[in-house]
């Protein structure tokens, strides 16, 4: 049958569009299958759209593409037929919108059409007509829509053949009180797929929380509960991936409970399930949970979940004491409770992480889609009809562009689809991150059966030359290359991932799955030079392999800023520590005058720690506007290290791990990393905390020269720059 999904921006973020692009690849086996995004606002979704199935775009509202329709006047006039109460949605559709989808849905040839939100559903039941099942999906729940929207929902939801909530708890609540005649109301369960990576290993002294920043996820407290881990555990960090309008008054709470160093924002990632193994224990704080695909997430990859036991979907997914922990008492200390008792017992850990891999396979996408397929079949037998359409799987072609903008409504007001005769698939490839370097390693179908021996990969950087990698037979039709530290010779930098063929031009290798656990709570041997080598996805989704490789290096492996100063620790490498001579220095960054200098107070193999008193970098400040860049002096010979934290699996730590601003006296001091992970102290007299936002990079302390090129520029055959000189 040909199945239809209506999405409102298939190009966010968010659990709805995760949910159907994972149905919508299990119903790609079997079926045609098509997602309409009402709006386009960029040039690739975040999440991997199945190649089988066809994107069909109605409104694109991408500054200079050939179909931007922004500047249409339809689109300046208010929605008629978008619900209202569906006040996140509404302000973003308009006239233009209402009929572009009445225009689509009137000439729709499929056998059923699902609607995924409230105000999509209205459009269905005002535009839909009698050639097709109508089914409309609840990914919230009845109780979190205001009055009015509950209102609303109620004539459209009568025209529906089908009503499916996420949560049977949800879908009871709509029977009692949204009582629908002819409207089946079913619950099935989000799918989510298996994640195609290795189990967690629950050694990583780390808790993983992802989700939008938004107030219902309730981040505050989770926070709350860590700082009240820390305390009690403070080798143990927490890290929190996701985007949304709660980020700055995030990164202000862990400020005022001094979680700096310990609790990070890591931003939005994707696909998301390289960073759940990264995890001994997920956490989940919503105030309610429509479903919780981050829950299963984390359980399919082996890692124990402990939830607020918020409604409806927690408790309908994880058995208390089993796979995970319900925390019926929404408070800090209860969650930190719940977060201690796994921390502190590691077989009970490792047993609820095996009992959460094997009970989160009843969420494979395969049987969501066998439940939506007998629902299907069921509305259309009500019909007295079958599946007008019994094709097997599509065939893969890329995602469609939008209608031109027109001045008055044409046929092509339905949006277009341009499938272009002959697709090229992405070479898509995972990563993985082992003590002897990186393998990376193509599934089986992506590349021919005679690319081992005959294909190899190409790493290219601007500045730095070329190296070829031989692909070989890695088992079940998959080729890989081995990139390692004792064979290959790469300059530091960025490195770019090509597929070089006999007789063709090199394509960019795009990413999968970048597997850098082992690197999280690595420690580096102090004996031999410094080698890191860390795959990841550029903005545009493309390999790359980020180079750092330090003959002698000063790596910080751990700082706490008081209201005083600066504590550092670090470890020497590939060089001997005088614990008679050791010396911090502080030089001036782009000004002259006397370094600071503190003393190093030196332990076993290359271990060291110092404190920086704040005030006194205030003092010795002779520009309103002072960078202090921190280097170690190890022995009398007087050459100066660089202190940097590159061993780890962060490529930009001055993203994610921000320090807080402190007042000393008439200045504000900041630590902060720069763009090549190495660690500076940045002062401004006369200001205050307040003058360094939270919203812009490192605040009033960024020192606009430091920069080492543009570090995400893509794409084409001259690759970008790579990262600056080592110090």
């Amino acid at each position: 049958m040909k199945i239809v999904f209506l999405i409102q921006n298939l190009y966010g973020i968010g659990g709805t569009i995760r949910s159907t692009v994972n149905l919508t690849a299990a119903l790609a086996d079997r079926h045609e299958v098509e997602i309409v995004s009402v709006l386009r606002g960029g040039d690739r979704p975040d999440f991997s759209v199945d190649p089988r199935v066809t994107v069909r775009d109605l409104v694109d509202l991408r500054p200079g593409s050939p179909a931007f329709a922004g500047d249409d006047p339809r689109h300046a006039e208010p929605s008629r037929d978008f619900l209202r109460g569906d006040w996140k949605g509404y302000p973003l559709c308009s006239r233009l919108t209402d009929e572009r989808m009445a225009a689509y849905l009137a000439e729709c040839d499929a056998d059923v059409v699902v609607a995924t939100r409230p105000g999509l559903i209205g459009y269905l039941a005002a535009y839909g007509t009698d050639h097709y099942v109508k089914v409309g999906q609840e990914h919230l729940i009845h109780d979190g829509h205001s009055p009015r929207l509950q209102a609303e929902l109620r004539e459209p939801c009568a025209a529906l053949d089908a009503l499916v909530t996420v949560s049977e708890a949800d879908a009871e609540v709509y029977r009692r009180k949204m009582p629908l005649e002819r409207t089946r109301v079913v619950s099935i369960p989000n799918g989510v797929p298996d994640p195609g990576i290795a189990p967690a290993t629950l050694d990583n002294p780390v808790i993983v929380a992802a989700g939008r920043l938004i107030p219902t996820k309730r981040y505050n407290l989770l926070i709350e509960s860590f700082a009240k881990v820390a305390v009690q555990r403070p080798e143990w960090t927490l890290r929190l991936y996701g985007r949304g309008g709660e980020r700055n008054a995030l990164l202000r709470l862990i400020d005022e409970l001094d979680l700096n160093g310990r609790a990070f924002l890591m931003g939005p990632r994707s696909p998301i399930e390289a960073e759940w193994v990264k995890g001994s224990i997920a956490a989940v704080s919503s105030g309610f949970e429509s479903f919780g695909m981050t829950i299963v997430e984390a359980m399919r990859c082996g890692v124990p979940v402990v939830s607020t036991d918020c409604p409806y979907g927690p408790r309908e997914i994880i058995s208390d004491g089993r796979d995970g922990v319900l925390v019926r008492q929404a408070t800090p200390s209860a969650m930190a409770d719940a977060l201690l008792r796994l921390i502190d017992d590691e077989p009970l850990r490792r047993a609820m992480g095996a009992a959460a891999l094997r009970n989160a396979r009843r969420f494979a996408p395969e049987r969501v889609a066998h439940r939506y397929e007998q629902l299907f079949e069921e509305c259309l037998a009500a019909r007295g009809r079958t599946a007008r359409t019994r094709r097997g799987p599509a065939q893969p072609y890329p995602t469609s562009t939008g209608p031109a903008s027109q001045p008055e409504q044409t046929a092509d007001d339905a949006g277009t689809d341009t499938r272009p005769a002959a697709p090229r698939r992405p070479l898509v490839a995972h990563s993985t991150v082992d003590g002897d370097g990186v393998t990376i390693r193509f599934a089986p179908g992506v590349l021919p059966s005679r690319a081992a021996g005959r294909f190899t990969l190409l790493l290219r950087s601007r500045d730095k030359g070329e190296h070829e990698l031989i692909l070989l037979p890695a088992g079940e039709a998959a080729v890989q290359a081995r990139l390692r530290y004792d064979l290959h010779d790469l300059a530091e930098g960025r490195w770019d991932v090509y597929l070089s063929r006999p007789g063709k031009r090199p394509r960019r290798v795009t990413a999968g799955l970048c597997d850098t656990r082992t690197l999280v709570a690595a420690r580096p041997s102090p004996h031999r030079p410094f080698r890191v080598w860390i795959p990841y996805a550029t903005e545009q989704g493309n390999l790359a392999v980020h180079v750092w490789n330090r003959t002698v290096h000063a790596e910080v492996t751990d700082l706490v800023s008081t209201s005083a100063e600066l504590a550092v620790r670090g470890v020497l490498i590939n060089r001997a520590l005088d614990p008679d001579v050791a010396t911090l220095v502080l030089l001036r960054r782009h000004t002259d005058g006397e370094p600071v200098e503190v003393p190093v107070r030196a332990g076993a193999d290359g271990e060291f720690r110092c404190a920086v008193p704040y005030l006194l970098l205030v003092a010795a400040c002779r520009e309103p506007r002072q960078v202090w860049d921190l280097y170690l002096r190890p022995d009398a010979d007087g050459g100066l290290i660089r202190l940097g934290r590159l061993f780890n699996d962060v490529i930009r730590r001055r993203a994610v791990d921000r320090y807080r601003a402190r007042q000393i006296g008439d200045a504000v001091v900041r630590p902060r990393y720069t763009t090549g992970n190495e660690l500076s102290i940045g002062v401004v007299v006369g200001s205050a905390p307040d003058d360094a936002p939270h919203d812009v990079p490192d605040g009033a302390l960024d020192d606009t020269d430091d920069t080492d090129g543009e570090y995400d520029v893509e794409d084409g055959d001259v690759p970008p720059v790579a990262l600056g000189p080592v110090s």
